[in-house]
């Protein structure tokens, strides 16, 4: 009888990934994930209640066709979660606050619960396309792909620790096919004129949060930490800080976005009447719980503002970044250079303020269509 190999654990899953898998059925019946593949040129049925038993049950058959004998290699490769922790607090602290929040809401929701308590070196590519596939079904591309990118370098770093041989997620065979959803959309002409006129007769904090949002371009979190000191006599709004919610409700003071994002730009005439009743000094957008105004609004009460503003002009499908691109728009038709609109928004490179802020509103081309 031939000695038998004897394969280490990321040995074994190379074997696997390179089986050729002819069928795959699911049993209705019993719910049961069944696969058909071929060994020694013999098709052998494996299956499982899950991709766990699934792949014991790969390993099973491969150890009675004596292709394989397992080796205990005494838990030498981390459970995903283990080596999650220890990536992100090795290497992801200087992410920013907001950052490391969205993060964290990535792991605990989708990582964790799908892969958490499985070994680095049992995670395939066809457990991941299943599992995208299984999320396809309610989110969105641009969800799964930040899933991905959260993930992903987490698997590079175990590759250059010598724990798995290969990123499954770098195969060519990775599909995302979450839906397609509409982001970064410009209000018409017709309707940004609507609100800019109307805004006057709105009680202070939608007029001032409207009217930031229609005139300047700012992030929301940039409109949530400007002072009523940011704005100079002769006209000028300093962008310099944000206020964001990592637990949800209480305000957090921080930097902007990126070091390009500290800037200054116009403060137009008619902002500068929507905000003329309010202090000199303090946040514009101010909790009614400091009435020094030195605390910013809560995530509550700055979603209860926005949603009132939004209800008042009929615009609910509206998120307050849609009043970014609007900006950018309606500065791109009147004659703007595109410098200039990339440095007002904060962008480092123009190639981000037209590929993805700049639109080209539907009663533009009309006119275009028009003229032709």
């Amino acid at each position: 009888m031939p000695e038998l190999k004897k394969y280490t654990m990321q040995e074994l899953v190379q074997i696997i990934s390179q089986l050729e898998k002819s069928e795959t059925q699911l049993s209705e019946m019993a719910k049961r994930l069944k696969d058909k593949v071929k060994i020694n040129q013999k098709e052998v049925w494996i299956s499982g209640y899950s991709n766990q038993e699934l792949y014991e049950s790969y390993v099973n058959a491969l150890e009675r066709e004596g292709i394989i004998v397992r080796v205990d290699h005494n838990g030498d490769c981390p459970l995903l979660c283990d080596y999650l922790q220890s990536y992100f607090e090795t290497y992801k602290t200087h992410q920013q606050q907001n950052t490391i929040v969205n993060r964290d809401r990535i792991v605990r929701n989708h990582i964790l619960p799908k892969f958490g308590n499985y070994r680095l070196d049992m995670i395939s590519t066809s457990m991941i396309q299943t599992w995208f596939n299984d999320l396809a079904k309610e989110y969105s591309k641009e969800t799964i792909a930040k899933i991905k990118n959260t993930l992903s370098p987490v698997f590079d770093s175990a590759v250059e620790d010598d724990l798995i041989a290969r990123n499954p997620l770098k195969s060519k065979r990775i599909e995302n096919n979450g839906r397609e959803v509409e982001h970064h959309k410009a209000l018409s002409h017709e309707k940004i004129q609507e609100i800019k006129l109307a805004l006057p007769q709105f009680e202070p904090k939608v007029r001032y949060m409207g009217g930031l949002l229609c005139y300047t371009g700012m992030r929301y979190e940039e409109v949530l930490g400007a002072r009523f000191e940011d704005i100079s006599k002769d006209g000028w709004l300093t962008i310099c800080r944000a206020v964001v919610h990592p637990k949800r409700n209480m305000p957090v003071l921080k930097c902007t976005k990126t070091q390009t994002s500290d800037r200054i730009i116009p403060c137009p005439d008619a902002l500068k009447e929507l905000l003329s009743d309010g202090p000199k000094e303090g946040f514009i957008m101010a909790t009614d719980k400091d009435p020094s105004r030195e605390t910013p609004m809560s995530y509550t009460e700055a979603r209860r503002v926005f949603d009132k503003f939004k209800k008042a002009f009929n615009i609910t499908e509206y998120s307050p970044h849609d009043f970014r691109d609007t900006c950018a728009t309606e500065w791109r038709e009147n004659g703007v250079p595109l410098d200039v609109i990339a440095r007002m928004l904060g962008h480092a490179k123009t190639e981000t303020t037209e590929r993805r802020y700049v639109k080209y509103r539907t009663e533009i081309l009309d006119n275009v269509r028009n003229m032709m």
